[in-house]
């Protein structure tokens, strides 16, 4: 003869409490409701922001590439074309910008992207000139190349 062992009430709820936390769980791994970036530990923020208004960010790289044809060295001039938006906020004693380029993509690839973008970030600099701002630049994919550069 074969007797079977009923499982517990406490058995029964221990079990559910572990599939509902595996479903939640597999649930916050797979989405996020998070819309930007937001900065790690040391104030890194490893991917681009979202831009929630192209238009001026699209006019701030304009302005930014025209600044540089005037005022920038050799370098910056060949690295600016490579600005595509600049998003962020930034005044004369604050802020931060997030540079988009089409480095590592785009039409013609960089023979130095870690130059092109140092060069972008020093050019940034000399544009607006603050207290406290950082900038920081992202390649095609929106992946940080250069974080935290003073300006």
């Amino acid at each position: 003869m074969h007797i079977r062992a009923m499982p517990t009430a406490a058995a029964v709820r221990i079990t559910a409490v572990l599939a509902l936390g595996a479903v939640i769980a597999a649930g916050t791994a797979a989405c996020s409701t998070e819309k930007t970036a937001e900065p790690d530990a040391i104030g890194v923020v490893e991917k681009l922001p979202d831009d929630t208004d192209k238009a001026q960010s699209k006019k701030n790289a304009q302005e930014f590439r025209s600044w540089v044809e005037e005022h920038g060295t050799a370098q910056q001039k060949s690295a600016a074309g490579r600005v595509d938006r600049i998003l962020g906020e930034w005044n004369d004693k604050t802020g931060n910008a997030y540079i988009a380029t089409d480095i590592n993509g785009g039409k013609k690839p960089a023979a130095d992207p870690q130059g092109a973008a140092t060069a972008i970030a020093k050019a940034f600099a000399s544009w607006k000139d603050s207290d406290q701002g950082y900038a920081s630049v992202y390649d095609v994919y929106g992946n940080a190349m250069l974080t935290n550069y003073k300006f």
